[in-house]
């Protein structure tokens, strides 16, 4: 759990210009979760398209791992790059004979997968990770509404945005001025899957708290956390987090593929400039 708070923090405040083929993959029980089928396979047949655009293959299914029926056979076709036919950064080819772990989705209706930004992969002499096989193993008892999902790059992405529905610019436009050594901080929100704000943290607690919380061993997720006061909180802090459970309702968070609606945690940055007496707030 640590990893992933260390994760969350330069996720919150450092800003990283990216590459061109920078890209994060899913965490691996999402993409299990989301795939029409997720296999291991050994390629049969490839094939290069006349313009060289794309090529395609055969993979006969060896291992099916999502519950239910799967074709003996699959085809598919996949982007080609011939400049870069032994694999580069962006850009990776399959070939004959090779054995594949396959996570395959369906797009505007044509089934297709990627070894790029993805889990699927070509399965080496070492074979899978054992906590890949671990979700591979234990994909199909998973249920999405289970868990509370927090900013992470792995998941961000599989789920809509989602933000207070009262006006933010509401709460703080009439709150007092405070005095404080450090009238700044950073503030954890847990919302439930109905929208309801739950509870508020001082962030320094929420982090600090974070080795005791419940994490599924085999998916990675957060199923419980208990928040204990690390030390006692500022002024500044105490009325901040006052404000902030005024921010009662909010928007559902929803997996874009099922639309369930999910727990979830929510990140503000909150800062009292003394000189100008105004309140500035981000939504992380």
């Amino acid at each position: 759990m640590k990893k992933q708070i260390i994760t969350l923090l330069i996720f919150l405040f450092v800003s990283v210009k990216a590459v061109a083929c920078s890209c994060d993959t899913p965490k691996p029980i999402l993409e299990f979760y989301s795939s029409k089928y997720v296999f291991e396979g050994l390629v049969t047949f490839k094939k290069i398209a006349k313009d060289s655009a794309t090529y395609s293959i055969k993979v006969k299914v060896l291992k099916n791992y999502k519950k239910g029926n799967i074709p003996k056979e699959l085809h598919f076709t996949l982007y080609y790059e011939k400049e870069f036919s032994g694999g580069s950064s962006c850009h990776m080819e399959v070939h004959k004979n090779q054995k594949l772990l396959v996570f395959a989705s369906e797009y505007k209706g044509k089934l297709g997968f990627s070894i790029m930004c993805s889990n699927s992969q070509v399965i080496q002499e070492s074979g899978i990770n054992p906590l890949l096989q671990k979700v591979l193993d234990h994909g199909n008892e998973f249920k999405l509404d289970n868990y509370i999902y927090d900013l992470d790059n792995t998941v961000n992405g599989e789920f809509n945005s989602a933000k207070p529905i009262t006006n933010l610019d509401s709460i703080f436009k009439n709150a007092k001025a405070i005095k404080s050594d450090k009238p700044l901080g950073l503030f954890a929100l847990y919302i439930n899957k109905k929208g309801e704000l739950v509870s508020v943290f001082n962030f320094f607690d929420w982090y600090k708290s974070s080795e005791d919380f419940i994490i599924d061993p085999a998916f990675g997720l957060m199923k419980e956390f208990k928040v204990k006061s690390r030390r006692p909180l500022t002024e500044f802090e105490i009325y901040t987090i006052e404000l902030l459970k005024n921010l009662k309702i909010w928007e559902l968070k929803k997996y874009k593929n099922s639309q369930i609606a999910v727990d979830y945690m929510a990140y503000i940055s909150v800062d009292f400039d003394e000189k100008t007496l105004k309140w500035t707030y981000e939504l992380k």
